[in-house]
């Protein structure tokens, strides 16, 4: 029978209780992250669950930045200075549809309440929705108060005048495709922004094929559109600071940059991989 040398003993044990560690530290996650946590429901949205929150779930269950309101039967979050109807939530492909609710409400013009934009979104270290873009989620819609007519440039789509839509003036609305995007340079000469938000493009490739009628984009603003938290996922299966993919064939989150964790056949990145290295080490 061979003895092994202390050193070897000790290195041995150093590394179970560092696994034993890590094993008690991923199970104390998993709870944390709502695996224990009976899901909430409000109206239509029946399945709510981590990372979202109802405000009277337990503490522990969801996570702050993502707590939902239960008003008058309608589910709405918090997104910077607005409250949003929340319309549909995609669990499997991380991905969740807001409604700004002076769409739906303000029935005589169905003009958006709240100014969202691109810049909205850029505090990549807080837990927050980030937006989707492009011709599968969305566009950007930009409406402006002219003081005069513009007929030399059809991305200025004219709101309908009348009811709770007569702002005075003239009032636009342009499509942003992003190609290019519209700045503050394509704004014309007495115009001014009144608000721009997301909208969901429900006219496909159709966008640059014909000019955009204010019906098109209504229609599409009805729609909503869609925000990922793909980045907190991200973090929660993969570790802080590790980036990664979303596989849109398998609907899995791919760990980028693995390499430095892939020993005996793990294949990803998670807390539970480093356990499973440190295992496969002891018994080697």
């Amino acid at each position: 029978m061979s003895v092994l040398p202390c050193c070897s003993r000790c290195a041995q044990l150093v590394v179970l209780s560092m696994a034993t560690i890590l094993l008690l530290f991923y199970q104390t996650c998993c709870a944390k992250h709502g695996t224990s946590c009976p899901s909430s429901s409000c109206g239509e949205i029946r399945h709510i669950k981590h990372p979202f929150r109802l405000k009277d779930d337990p503490p522990s269950c969801g996570l702050p930045e993502y707590e939902f309101d239960c008003v008058n039967n309608r589910t709405l979050v918090t997104l910077f200075s607005g409250k949003y109807y929340v319309e549909e939530i995609n669990y499997d492909r991380y991905r969740i549809r807001l409604i700004d609710p002076g769409v739906v409400e303000d029935t005589s013009c169905s003009f958006p309440r709240y100014f969202l934009y691109t810049q909205s979104f850029s505090a990549p270290d807080k837990d927050l929705l980030i937006t989707l873009s492009g011709e599968e989620y969305g566009y950007k819609v930009v409406f402006l108060n002219c003081s005069y007519r513009v007929s030399d440039d059809p991305r200025y789509v004219k709101v309908k005048s009348g009811g709770g839509c007569d702002f005075g003036g003239y009032t636009y609305a342009v499509l942003d495709r992003g190609d290019p995007e519209f700045t503050v340079m394509d704004v014309k000469a007495g115009c001014r922004l009144k608000v721009a938000t997301f909208l969901n493009w429900t006219h496909g490739s159709q966008t640059h094929d014909r000019n955009v009628s204010y019906t098109d984009i209504l229609k599409s603003l009805e729609e909503g559109f869609w925000l990922t938290w793909l980045p907190v996922a991200c973090r929660e299966q993969c570790g802080k600071g590790m980036d990664c993919d979303f596989n849109q064939t398998t609907q899995q989150i791919q760990c980028l940059g693995c390499e430095i964790f892939i020993h005996h056949g793990v294949s990803n990145c998670g807390t539970l991989s480093i356990i499973e290295v440190y295992l496969a080490d002891l018994v080697l």
